[in-house]
């Protein structure tokens, strides 16, 4: 083992106890609970700039709560290499996605520093705000707004679902109240060659393989309707016949059943872009009951996939089954607003480096496509940008996420490799 792969694991070691420390802080009951622009969130951000001062690294911050810390490189006035990704969690989730790619980032900083290497160009960790989209109803709030990619005006007025107040009020709460006042992006591709971030895998690919580190070939797009509903009419469960029901929860199972059947198409097909989520059902609790047939029920719609073809035949796919949905069942669909991003495509030449590096240290590798990260956008952004993915037997966005630390520190080493050959590369 050579002195920079020890600096590496050593790094890799101090952020897997921060990454530990912090599960245990924002702990709320089974899971991890960070509210994006909140308390959880917060203490997060503490604990990560605690650690980079202790380190002596230099800590900046921009209008929107994101931290930066830069190590220059032999050409500062070069486009830098950055990796990092976000602190907060979806309500009851788990510990890795997002704080795994900060303290990642972090660790290779402080690896390289500790080596003595020192890179053609410089190495930037960015930490990142608001990116899990259940907070306000939108994703990436912290990586859009430093990017240039929205501003205050557009979503400042948005209301995070479980304290009633707007993005705005929750950034002025915390210390942020100048974020309208930023009107220039924080960052753009002058400022940054490329984008990496490292990320527990959300499926079960890697370890029904046995493979340690993925490599990320696309970034999912999605459609979205947070708050749709469905409108039938209420009536005795044991009195109106089946021709003459007008049930608003058979009718959404035709739609949902409509999407599993495109969807079991194209994997019979070898196609495995799309996916699509029901997440949120629910009828009525002031009307609801055993014994009526149900007139509403509230629901969200999510489909997803790398190919925006695809995107564009399940949208068609939506408005004709919603069409004929309400014709055959006397029922009424309202969507309501559409949220969303489109497909993104990983940069070739970064993801080469990921490989390279995971093949270096003798890191099985397998290609895989993933969901929508703050990686998107960098990428929409014009930064060329690309994702390391970790091992993770559980999935993520629920309390049994889970990374073995062996698997992280091979995703650090990887990491490390891939940015330094970013970096030195001409």
């Amino acid at each position: 083992m050579d002195s920079s792969e020890q600096a590496v694991r050593a790094a890799a070691a101090e952020a897997w106890a921060l990454m530990r420390a912090i599960g245990e802080l924002t702990r709320e009951g089974e899971g991890i609970t960070r509210a994006a622009f909140g308390a959880g969130e917060q203490v997060a951000a503490e604990q990560v700039a605690a650690f980079i001062r202790a380190k002596g690294l230099a800590l900046e911050t921009d209008a929107f709560g994101n931290m930066h810390v830069l190590l220059p490189g032999q050409q500062p006035e070069l486009p830098a290499i950055a990796a990092g990704s976000h602190l907060d969690s979806v309500p009851q989730g788990g510990n890795f996605d997002g704080l795994a790619g900060v303290v990642a980032a972090l660790a290779v900083l402080v690896a390289v520093r500790d080596s003595g290497a020192r890179p053609r160009r410089s190495l930037r960790a960015i930490i990142l705000r608001g990116e899990e989209s259940p907070w306000f109803g939108t994703a990436y709030i912290g990586s859009r707004l430093m990017l240039g990619r929205s501003t205050m005006a557009e979503i400042g007025g948005l209301v995070r679902f479980d304290s009633g107040q707007t993005l705005a009020q929750h950034l002025a709460g915390l210390g942020f109240a100048d974020a309208a006042r930023q009107s220039r992006p924080v960052f753009g591709p002058r400022d940054l060659a490329a984008f990496f971030e490292l990320h527990i895998e959300q499926g079960p690919l890697l370890e029904g393989q046995g493979i340690p580190i993925g490599v990320a070939t696309g970034l999912r797009g999605n459609v979205r309707f947070p708050e749709a509903r469905c409108f039938g009419e209420y009536g005795h469960a044991s009195a109106v016949p089946r021709a003459h029901r007008r049930d608003a929860v058979v009718a959404l199972s035709e739609l949902v059943l409509a999407f599993d059947a495109f969807w079991a198409g194209r994997v019979a097909q070898g196609d495995d872009n799309f996916v699509y989520t029901v997440g949120k059902v629910a009828t009525d609790p002031a009307q609801h009951a055993m014994t009526k047939v149900p007139g509403e029920v509230r629901f969200s719609f999510n489909f997803g996939a790398t190919v925006e073809a695809t995107l564009t035949e399940a949208r068609a796919l939506l408005e004709r089954s919603v069409r004929e949905i309400e014709q055959r069942r006397g029922v009424r669909f309202e969507l309501g607003t559409e949220v969303g991003t489109p497909p993104v495509a990983v940069d070739e030449a970064l993801m080469g480096m990921i490989e390279a590096s995971a093949a270096a240290h003798g890191l099985g590798s397998l290609r895989l496509p993933t969901v929508g990260h703050d990686t998107a956008m960098f990428a929409l952004s014009g930064i060329p940008a690309a994702m390391v993915m970790v091992r993770n037997a559980h999935g993520s966005h629920n309390p049994r996420e889970s990374m073995e630390e062996a698997d992280f520190t091979a995703g650090v080493i990887t990491l490390a490799g891939a940015m330094e050959r970013a970096a030195n590369a001409g």
